[in-house]
């Protein structure tokens, strides 16, 4: 289905509007303080209307106005929070990675070959592995199962017998026959050893089915990544084998005259590798380790360097926790130069690279469209022109009346810890009953605009003066937005995370106020208070003022593992996924939409039958008509919220 409305130009940033108090701001100011460029990879940009596009192909002239296509779903009822994927991103990505690896062989004059495999840990949904194997179908593209239900899925999704599938994680002997049958009957498959019993086991099942198996072997590295990820690598990771185990592990199939059938080692380096003289030092280990298990007999064709190939969320290119110093260039080029040097100075050919770079691939494809339902600040507070019954004021509540009204450039830095000692005063005056709940209320709303008038004189210094650096976070508006972080954004919640978030439209427009942002969930924690800045992390967000009308925020980056991690804080379900790609003439297409969880099915999640609450409901209102406690009217409506509600979605609904 195509949506009604023509391919947009590509976007001009030389546009400029007026903006409050006769200053002017242009798209190109908006793209600068959001960071676009840096971290979009090309994929996004602002448009001279003041909207952000999606360029799935890379492409500035075929472009998706994300505003309007989020308009045009919601004609069709799909209303945010909305999960869109572009297939073209997808399709993108694995042709980019190719192309970063043949370069790098070309150059490096590497004698091998590259191959990508998938690893659907990061994203399994259906779709997206789908897409990935009939782009990849071309570059010989592999996918990488790591548990049960993950191979189950894989064995049934690739339809040929070429597809390499690679076994990784922790296998158990229903596991490893499942892969020794999947051998026999002609599919490529690799099972890796993780510790050495699965070694026994491979051997017993490939004897049991008289199956000669591709094995391969984890390698536990001496080097070790860095950052959030840094403890799944080294010799302390959880996976792989030591040294004297692969050694021991090479005799045990000479003696069960397999010795052939070893033909990959793998190592992994952590997700989201940070730094790229890590990355040199693994693979250079890595290719000894390979070089001498040749030597020794081996006869391994594949050098699998794992994950970690990083996603610039910050978009710094630095080794900063949520970035990487290196581009997807640079990392093909180091992989394929160090394997080949280590090679060549052993005299040993050049294998097949294989790299399972899950994040990578999928991380920039999927864009979460959150909705504001409602925001709040402290710089809003209404102050009376006069000190009402100035005589019975407690004394510092006058101060501060007299801070508020004296206050200006040349003594804000005095005058602020003045107002802050006479708000401390106040706190302890009330609890002692020295003061009334109208006079701390008016104390507030002194001190927080006394902050806010402070802050407004501080906040274009370079940098902020010390003292001052807290009021930014401490005066946030907070903008409540109809989603769930545990849901759909779980890594910013639980490993800080960043991810670009941003208005989608309104950026022809400066925007005044700077906010956090609120999920719909009772938790605390359902928040998001850290954002890429145009130098650093940043406490707030630059947005508009909700006056009226839709305000839609984009969250970005999020394909890899954020759907699979999500849960369900709060009954809040899955979010209606679409999937759109560009048509020829440039439009977008829905290929496909998934419907979000209803409140009937996250129900069933924990094990409540929505018949069964529907009937005990329908008996209580039958009992409060009894009991005169309801109007018939008042009864159909209750049980007509309750039904509606049970097979509705778990968001906030919207006004028709």
């Amino acid at each position: 289905m195509t949506l009604g409305h023509p391919p947009i130009t590509a976007p001009s940033d030389v546009a400029a509007v007026p903006a409050a108090g006769g200053a002017s701001w242009s798209t190109s100011d908006a793209a600068q303080l959001y960071a676009v460029d840096r971290w979009g990879q090309g994929y996004f940009a602002i448009g001279d209307h003041g909207h952000l596009t999606v360029r799935p192909e890379g492409d500035p002239a075929r472009a998706i106005d994300l505003k309007r296509l989020v308009d045009d779903l919601r004609a069709r009822d799909l209303h945010p929070p909305l999960l869109i994927r572009f297939a073209d991103i997808l399709q993108h990505r694995v042709n980019h990675i190719h192309r970063a690896f043949e370069t790098a062989i070309r150059d490096n004059e590497f004698r091998g070959r590259y191959q990508c495999v998938y690893p659907i840990k990061v994203n399994q949904q259906r779709h997206v592995v789908e897409e990935i194997l009939n782009v990849g179908r071309s570059f010989d593209m592999g996918v990488e199962a790591g548990s049960k239900p993950e191979l189950l899925a894989v064995m049934a999704t690739v339809r040929d017998d070429d597809t390499l599938i690679i076994c990784n994680g922790f296998k158990d002997d229903a596991f490893i026959e499942a892969v020794i049958l999947a051998a026999k009957i002609g599919k490529r498959v690799i099972p890796v050893v993780e510790k050495f019993s699965e070694l026994r086991l491979i051997a017993h099942y490939a004897k049991l089915h008289d199956v000669k198996p591709a094995i391969g072997i984890r390698a536990k590295l001496l080097t070790q990544g860095r950052g959030r990820w840094e403890q799944s690598s080294g010799l302390r990771s959880k996976f792989g084998l030591f040294t004297s185990e692969m050694i021991e592990a090479l005799q045990f199939l000479r003696d069960h005259d397999m010795a052939d059938c070893l033909r990959l080692l793998h190592f992994h380096l952590g997700s989201q590798a940070q730094d790229i003289t890590t990355v040199k030092s693994a693979i250079g280990e890595l290719a000894r380790l390979y070089v001498e298990l040749t030597r020794m007999g081996a006869a391994l064709e594949y050098i699998d360097v794992g994950g970690g190939l990083g996603v610039d969320y910050a978009g710094s290119k630095s080794n900063f926790e949520s970035s990487v110093n290196y581009s997807l260039e640079e990392y093909a080029s180091n992989v394929v130069f160090h394997v080949r040097e280590v090679c060549d100075q052993a005299g040993v050919a050049h294998p097949t690279i294989i790299s399972e770079s899950g994040r990578a691939l999928v991380a920039y494809h999927s864009v979460l469209i959150v909705n504001v339902s409602d925001w709040s600040g402290f710089d809003r507070f209404e102050v009376p022109e006069t000190l009402p019954d100035p005589d019975l004021a407690p004394q510092p509540l006058r101060n501060l009346f007299d801070t508020h009204r004296e206050l200006d450039a040349d003594n804000y830095s005095e005058f602020y810890f003045d107002a802050r000692l006479a708000w401390d005063q106040i706190l302890d005056l009330f609890k002692l009953g020295y003061c009334t709940i109208e006079q701390r209320g008016l104390a507030e709303r002194l001190y927080f605009t006394i902050c806010s008038r402070v802050f407004a004189m501080v906040r274009d210094l370079d940098p902020i003066p010390e003292d001052f650096a807290h009021l930014e976070r401490m005066l946030a508006d907070t903008y409540f937005c109809n989603w769930s972080v545990f849901q759909s954004l779980p890594d910013s919640w639980a490993i800080d995370q960043l991810f670009p978030v941003m208005p989608i439209h309104r950026l022809g427009e400066r925007p005044t106020c700077r906010g956090t942002l609120a999920d719909i969930t009772c938790d605390s924690d359902g928040r998001v208070d850290r954002f890429i800045g145009p130098h650093e992390v940043r406490p707030v967000l630059d947005l508009h003022p909700c006056t009226g009308g839709d305000y839609y925020l984009g969250i970005f980056l999020v394909g890899a593992y954020q759907e699979i991690l999500g849960d369900m804080h709060n009954l809040l379900g899955d979010t209606t996924a679409i999937h759109v790609s560009l048509a020829d003439d440039g439009a977008p297409h829905i290929d496909e939409v998934v419907k979000g969880d209803t409140v009937r099915e996250v129900l069933h999640y924990v094990q409540y039958s929505a018949d069964e609450l529907l009937r005990s409901m329908r008996r209580k209102i039958e009992r409060s008509l009894r009991e005169k406690r309801l109007t018939l009217e008042e009864s159909r409506r209750l049980l007509q919220f309750y039904e509606s509600g049970l097979n509705g979605y778990t968001y906030l609904s919207h006004p028709s």
